[in-house]
């Protein structure tokens, strides 16, 4: 694909941009926005769309893409010699352009002065957004330390007189006694004491070990980096997770059946601890009927047992996932106009501004306080003056803000229970001490030619010793072997190497 872009923006590059980019308005600069979104633009968006004419001098013109086949629209559009100026993809799609050259360098109008909220949102991060000194783009960031948390019935814990596990042993002692003590109390042997979302989300119990449930590197105290994949630490969680897989202390279909299955079972009142996504336990109640399935039920949000390093086997999520870039083909106006959108996508008014409607018919903020009134929820669902139903502006928000979420807390229209799930879901992504990947946003080449294969052996690898179908002491280091000869090895040292130049440190691997 590298090739085949390189070819076609060389090709591109010959045109004459300034032909194709004239302004139809004196003053106002008309930017095509492209990324992938379904929001169906209406009145209410246009309101934003004005607000951005009149009070920046910026036209937004979105062109809506397909999440589905993004990339290939995106490709279509630059050998079709009709590049976007402003692109919102993600971050492997944008490191493979800003190698082919597609991003223009926006470090010239990136200051203090220029753009303050911009140059304070993104923070540090700029680094993993620089090349050979110039810097291709904006990043869109989680700002979230994990996102993975444990859900756990109290009520079943008050049926069998346990406290809340803190310590892995207390952990197995809860999955033993939810799996064979009849915890709901209906006289059948039709529970079980964990599942998840999906097996990686067994890294809450790993992290007791040191380990995680991915591909993942953890620095030491003495500088050097444990390869979580082939680990010792990483071989005795599995240890651990083989012994209660056989003992029936995890659904076994959790290894084999999708989300939607898994949460159904949760909601059913099959299982008593449920690893999953911080918003999972209050979709429970908002999407999956789970008041009405289980009426007497007391979900709490519990912190994980940790390793001897007091962290958590959770990882400390990537700090974002998406980019912005602008055109290489685009003027300097229009650069400069892209830098003061985002800039005023990074302040507390713009970002709102951008998702949710104009300030006075769909909100008030304060920003003293950073608190925001909705009128939707004093004006019966409608807006201010009452001419717009509630609508949510998503379709103009390119800059992800945490305390954007915060709102949902406010749209539960469901038990308080289910309200409680979510803040308590949400607060506790800042309370688990996570375990950070080190290389979480280091792509490398090599890394791009292998990761797709080795992730795949690795997880096959990881079921196939968990469920006892390879033997994890006869097995282990064929496994290891594999796992670096067909790709491991050299996207490791490509990754240290990278991470070495980009941050000035001398880190070493402590195999």
């Amino acid at each position: 694909m590298k090739r085949l872009l390189s070819l076609l923006l060389m090709a591109f590059m010959l045109v004459s941009a300034t032909a194709a980019l004239a302004e139809e308005s004196g003053d106002v600069v008309t930017l095509d926005v492209f990324y992938a979104s379904s929001r169906p633009m209406n009145e209410a968006t246009e309101l934003t769309r004005q607000y951005m004419i009149d009070n920046l001098g910026i036209d937004f013109n979105l062109i809506q893409g397909d999440g589905g086949n993004f990339t290939q629209q995106l490709s279509l559009y630059v050998s079709g010699g009709d590049m976007p100026d402003v692109v919102m993809c993600d971050y492997s799609v944008w490191r493979d352009y800003a190698l082919d050259g597609a991003w223009a360098d926006l470090s010239p109008y990136l200051s203090e002065e220029n753009c303050p909220d911009l140059m304070t949102y993104v923070g540090d991060n700029w680094s993993y957004m620089t090349m050979e000194g110039e810097v291709l783009g904006v990043p869109s960031l989680l700002d979230v330390p994990s996102s993975h948390v444990v859900f756990i019935r109290q009520d079943w814990l008050d049926n069998l007189g346990l406290e809340t596990p803190t310590t892995l042993d207390e952990f197995t002692e809860v999955m033993r006694a939810f799996t064979t003590q009849d915890p709901d109390g209906n006289g059948e042997d039709d529970t079980y004491g964990l599942c998840g979302a999906g097996y990686s989300f067994l890294s809450f119990l790993m992290g007791a070990f040191g380990a995680s449930s991915e591909e993942d590197y953890f620095l030491n105290d003495d500088g050097t980096i444990t390869t979580n994949a082939i680990s010792e630490s990483y071989r005795n969680a599995l240890r651990y997770l083989r012994d209660i897989y056989a003992e029936g202390l995890i659904d076994p279909e959790m290894f084999t059946c999708g989300y939607d299955q898994m949460q159904a079972k949760w909601c059913r009142g099959e299982v008593g601890i449920w690893s999953a996504w911080w918003s999972h336990g209050s979709n429970a109640y908002t999407r999956y009927d789970f008041a009405n399935l289980q009426p007497n039920a007391n979900v709490q949000v519990i912190l994980p047992p940790v390793g001897e390093d007091g962290q958590s086997g959770n990882l400390y999520s990537a700090p974002f996932s998406t980019v912005i870039g602008v055109s290489y083909l685009c003027s300097e106006e229009e650069i400069a106009a892209a830098v003061k959108l985002l800039n005023f996508q990074a302040g507390g008014l713009g970002f709102r501004t951008c998702q949710y409607g104009v300030e006075g018919e769909f909100f008030e903020w304060d920003p003293e306080t950073n608190t925001t009134t909705w009128t939707w929820g004093q004006n019966d669902s409608k807006s201010k003056s009452g001419k717009y139903e509630t609508t949510d502006m998503e379709v103009y928000k390119m800059l992800y803000h945490e305390d954007w979420q915060a709102q949902e807390y406010e749209l539960i229209d469901d038990s308080e229970v289910g309200k409680h799930v979510l803040v308590d879901g949400s607060n506790m992504r800042y309370e688990e001490p996570v375990r950070e990947g080190l290389f979480c946003m280091i792509l490398t080449d090599a890394y791009n030619d292998y990761y797709a294969e080795l992730t795949t052996f690795f997880s096959s690898n990881m079921l196939a010793f968990i469920m006892g179908e390879q033997d994890i002491e006869t097995d282990w280091d064929a496994y290891v072997s594999e796992y670096l000869s067909m790709g491991g090895e050299e996207v490791r040292q490509s990754q240290l190497a990278e991470y070495n130049a980009i941050f000035g440190t001398d880190y070493t691997f402590a195999e």
